[in-house]
């Protein structure tokens, strides 16, 4: 993107928006996250590059000096020690060697925390091994030297987050209350899945196996384990069903009290009037009150007096902008809260146009006393441009299919705040809206839930957002997205592995291993590409259709269904191109591991987000008062 100075337009007639427009002071919350170049990232591939190089060049050397002395991998004992299936642990240290070493922090603090990686690993690799040694000499059972791999290739993607979550600078324990007591029902739910799944799997194996042999030679089922990847497919459906029944019994009660709507907004004057127009288009469809109160945020272009217009223009809805003069999007969301009187508050992003029938829709969920949040599908605003696709394809998969099998049995993490509608006594209760850290939208739903509150998600409750239209904008996104998985884990790390709640005994734990995966899967792919052309005479497994398999066969046919599913066919054209943006969004996952600090000393480790502010002395209150018009 061109220079700071420069604004573009986003369409005829529309108002001009600064070229930086989406950077704001949540971009990287001072204290537990720096800004750093892309050039960050590119060293640490390359330096990976040339790292993994060295070691199989070194390993191939001694190979051919000492024939049979050496592993093919890191292993202590096996039964097959030199036909290692995937160096995967040579892999894991030389990720976890460059990480450190490209880290933000002092030298001792990367020096120990590449000890900390490696010495987990060591001691990971050394129990699985010992127990394999065990089951030969006490019971004569050998383990197939990929089960070891695989054990200790899982083990390291635990390794990641455990360190990360236990060395960098984070936000402390929010201490949030948790009163929500067992429910067994989601255990058992979850167990039965995947029982059935793994019949199914064994099932197909066993009727199609050459079917299925076909499709593993083509990398569509996953070279090393295709029942595994059939098994996850089924498990997913079946939850996905289930969470589409009880969204459809959710919703089936009406239900219209009075809302308000809150939208914070930095300089959003390109879209803001759009975002207000589509609030009065909702609020003619719905049998309720809706007032709009908008933050303005420390803008620097006219978003404050395009937003009295549209306001004024409202036929349906009632609204006033008020001046929030502290920058920040959850201290001026805090600030909205000290105003709202309404039972439930209707949080949407200035860029955000909601459909006409979402807010009737979600709000029909709130009919039950268990639910604390509602959400739904955030699409694209445009059609038109290759990320546009690329981000229809994201969100459908994600928020169409996965959130909703979430939802079968309350596992759902986190709600977009783009468009979110909370109870207000709840919200409040849990605390208000966390300030000076990343992902507040996530973690005030994971502290509704620990109340006991359910969240839902709901596709059919749809709206549309501005996605981000260059590779500056993208980069922003996605870092302070990615990053906030961090800090929100972090501010709620007393309830990983709470048995009381599902979301923190399982999904968060998975969450946080799958984004290690994310984070690993660039440099995984180079390493992937330097065994197959510079090694291949050594490592004869895995074939190349394998890592392919592993990086991109399933999600491959499983985006193609879920597109397919919701009558988006088209996108299927551009399937080839997205898994090849997913490349690029595990670049950004690994760039935005790199801005988190690790600071010299165990004392300076925790940051306390403030806690949310009273509305300052002498902030002005500007009003657009009309009576309400309320739809019959």
């Amino acid at each position: 993107m061109a220079g700071k100075d420069r604004q573009d337009r986003s369409g005829p007639g529309k108002a001009a928006r600064p070229a930086d427009f989406f950077r704001s002071v949540d971009s990287a919350p001072k204290g537990i996250s720096v800004k750093r170049d892309r050039s960050v990232t590119d060293g640490f591939l390359i330096s990976f590059l040339a790292l993994t190089v060295l070691a199989l060049s070194t390993a191939a050397w001694a190979n051919a000096q000492w024939p049979g002395s050496v592993p093919t991998d890191l292993i202590f004992f096996t039964a097959d020690r030199f036909n290692a299936v995937l160096p995967i642990r040579i892999f894991l240290a030389i990720f976890f060697v460059v990480y450190a070493a490209y880290a933000h922090g002092p030298i001792l603090a990367r020096l120990k925390l590449g000890f900390s990686f490696l010495f987990k690993l060591a001691a990971v690799a050394a129990i699985v091994d010992g127990a394999a040694l065990l089951s030969w000499q006490q019971a004569d059972a050998v383990w197939p030297v990929h089960v070891q791999q695989i054990l200790v290739g899982l083990s390291g993607l635990a390794i990641f987050p455990h360190t990360v979550l236990n060395q960098a600078r984070l936000p402390a324990p929010c201490g949030s209350p948790v009163r929500r007591r067992g429910r067994y029902y989601e255990y058992w739910l979850v167990s039965v899945a995947a029982l059935v799944s793994a019949i199914g799997a064994v099932i197909a194996i066993t009727l199609y196996g050459g079917e299925v042999e076909q499709l593993r030679n083509l990398a569509l089922l996953g070279g090393m384990g295709p029942g595994v990847f059939l098994a996850q497919q089924f498990f997913t459906v079946q939850l996905a069903t289930l969470g589409t029944l009880r969204n459809a019994l959710s919703r089936r009660r009406a239900f219209s009290p009075p809302v308000a709507v809150l939208i914070p907004a930095h300089n959003e004057s390109h879209l803001i009037a759009q975002t207000i127009d589509a609030i009065d288009e909702a609020a003619a469809h719905y049998d309720g009150p809706v007032r709009i109160l908008l933050m303005e945020n420390c803008s620097s272009d006219d978003t404050a007096e395009i937003a009295r217009q549209a306001i004024a223009k409202c036929r349906c809805a009632r609204g006033e902008v008020i001046e929030s003069l502290i920058p920040g999007k959850a201290k001026a969301l805090n600030h909205g809260l000290e105003l709202i009187t309404e039972d439930f508050v209707v949080r949407i992003d200035a860029d955000t146009q909601i459909d006409p029938k979402s807010l009737r829709i979600a709000m029909r969920h709130f009919a039950s006393d268990s639910v604390g949040t509602v959400g739904g599908l955030p699409l694209p605003l445009k059609k038109t441009g290759l990320l546009d696709k690329f981000r229809t394809i994201e969100v459908l998969n994600r928020h169409g299919y996965f959130q909703v099998a979430l939802g079968a049995f309350n596992g759902i993490l986190g709600i977009p705040g783009m468009f979110c509608i909370y109870r207000r006594d709840v919200l409040m209760e849990a605390g208000g809206i966390v300030e000076e850290m990343n992902g507040e939208d996530t973690d005030i739903v994971l502290r509704m839930t620990n109340l006991g509150y359910r969240a839902v998600s709901d596709p059919r409750v749809q709206f549309r957002t501005e996605v981000p239209d260059s590779m500056d904008f993208l980069r922003e996104q996605r870092t302070r997205w990615f990053r906030s998985l961090y800090h929100v884990t972090a501010h709620n790390r007393e309830m990983l592995f709470q048995g009381n709640l599902i979301t923190g005994a399982v999904v968060l734990p998975f969450t946080l291993m799958n984004g290690a995966r994310r984070a690993m899967m660039a440099p995984l792919a180079i390493y992937g590409v330097v065994l197959f052309f510079l090694f291949g005479g050594i490592y004869d497994h895995p074939h190349l259709t394998t890592v392919l398999a592993v990086m991109f066969g399933m999600p491959f046919i499983m985006a193609c269904a879920v597109v397919a599913f919701w009558r988006r066919p088209d996108l299927i054209l551009y399937m080839p191109a997205y898994m090849a943006f997913r490349l690029l969004r595990s670049y950004y996952t690994l760039g935005a591991t790199l801005t988190l600090v690790y600071p010299g000393s165990a004392k300076e480790r925790r940051f306390t987000p403030p806690k949310p502010l009273a509305v300052p002395e002498g902030e002005r209150i500007e009003q657009v008062e009309k009576p309400p018009i309320i739809a019959q």
